[in-house]
């Protein structure tokens, strides 16, 4: 049976038209990008700051600088990864500006239970947590540029185009850098576990 409905289907409004709304001053355009994207950099940022409330100034920065800043994302960007280059620039500036940094404020000490689940035989996650710490402690020997790519593509899952716009590299780049991250993280681990 073919259907009369005859109502019309709307389709989402692209990031395109918000932005180009909200530069014309629609409050509710910027509102819905908002709505969009706020849960997805709090958890992009959450994987860098280890304090949730500093997480939150560094994502709340963001949103004001996107807003303000609006007039300069070229049409043909997405506004999802300049929002978080933005948002990337002020946990980096937050950083730099505190005198009492620690560079454990820049992991978040959850992350690899976030990658792994919980065994429930007690010897086997006093292994696993022991692991934890191993991988926590190699990603913090990283140089910053290699634990940004490695979080970018392991824990955000972002494939290689997406992390070539967001850093702002092309993709072979991407590829080689990844390489040696891993690399450099896998010489790390070996050589906590020999010492």
């Amino acid at each position: 049976m073919i259907s009369n409905d005859t109502r019309p289907s709307f389709a989402p409004v692209s990031d395109v038209q918000l932005v180009g709304d909200a530069r014309m001053g629609i409050e509710s355009a910027f509102e819905e990008l908002v709505r969009r994207y706020h849960c997805k950099l709090v958890n992009a940022i959450r994987c860098h700051v280890a304090c949730r409330m500093t997480a939150d100034d560094i994502v709340q920065d963001a949103w004001i600088k996107a807003y303000q800043n609006l007039h300069q994302l070229r049409v043909d960007s997405n506004f999802y990864f300049w929002l978080l280059r933005i948002a990337m620039n002020s946990r980096r500036r937050y950083f730099n500006a505190s005198k009492n940094f620690s560079p454990a404020d820049w992991m978040d000490p959850q992350l690899p239970q976030m990658c792994q689940p919980e065994s429930s035989q007690p010897d086997a996650v006093a292994e696993l947590r022991e692991d934890r710490q191993r991988v926590r402690r190699a990603l913090m020997r990283l140089e910053e540029g290699q634990r940004r790519i490695l979080m970018l593509r392991d824990y955000e899952q972002q494939g290689y185009r997406a992390i070539s716009k967001t850093l702002r590299i092309k993709v072979g780049t991407v590829r080689s850098r990844l390489h040696r991250a891993r690399s450099q993280l896998r010489h790390q681990l070996t050589s906590s576990s020999s010492s």
